[in-house]
């Protein structure tokens, strides 16, 4: 990863809301997140192994159970194309 940046550059609020896609406290939308991974056509099991989760919780995380924050952060950065799949271990 060859770019530098702070928290404060982390803006997702900018994304979409809509009343389907339960909100939670850290910005990420679990509709969204499920939509994101099904466009890229990929398992529960290999996007969310990218971020060192679990394919169930990955899928907790979808269905709106809170995301802790050093995921919420990959996962935002990720969304955002500040992180690529080359940045992450999984």
């Amino acid at each position: 990863m060859d770019q530098d940046f702070t928290y404060q550059d982390l803006d997702m609020d900018q994304r979409s809301t809509s009343d389907d896609s339960g909100s939670e406290s850290n910005g990420l939308h679990s509709g969204e997140l499920k939509r994101f991974r099904v466009s890229k056509r990929e398992s529960q099991e290999k996007f969310w192994g990218r971020f060192g989760v679990t394919q169930s919780s990955g899928s907790r995380f979808e269905t709106g159970l809170g995301i802790p924050a050093p995921v919420a952060i990959l996962v935002k950065l990720y969304l955002n194309g500040k992180l690529s799949d080359g940045d992450l271990p999984g």
